[in-house]
């Protein structure tokens, strides 16, 4: 189960590095789909550094294990926003699905991540 956590943590990071770059430096497909969504340039460099704080949030997860939830809880929110524009915004839910399954894979490796902390054995108290 720690393995699958750790492939879904490490595709979230890879994932929301290339998308939260991209979006940061301008790619031209990044800045149609905004441009499409009616919605500013500083918004889209705003997503994307909400994206790369995510990912640091996931890839220092390794050291904390607790900021795996602020990463996670930074994704969850990302694609609920992203289900929305491509929805209400665009009025295409077709291009609303790679969020949604996004926010399943988030959620299904925090959920994974909870499991996996609870078979940790407790540390002992000191009196």
């Amino acid at each position: 189960m720690k393995i699958f956590k750790t492939i879904l943590q490490v595709l979230l990071i890879a994932q929301f590095a290339f998308f939260g770059i991209s979006k940061i430096i301008g790619a031209p497909d990044m800045v149609a789909t905004f441009n499409a969504f009616g919605l500013p340039a500083w918004f889209r460099v705003l997503t994307g550094v909400i994206e790369v704080a995510a990912i640091l949030a996931l890839a220092y997860g390794f050291v904390d294990a607790r900021s795996v939830y602020v990463g996670a809880l930074l994704i969850f929110g990302l694609t609920v926003g992203a289900t929305f524009c491509h929805i209400v915004l665009e009025g295409n839910a077709g291009n609303a699905i790679p969020p949604v399954i996004v926010f399943a894979q988030t959620a299904l490796m925090a959920w994974l991540h909870s499991r996996v902390a609870e078979q940790r054995p407790m540390a002992a108290v000191a009196v």
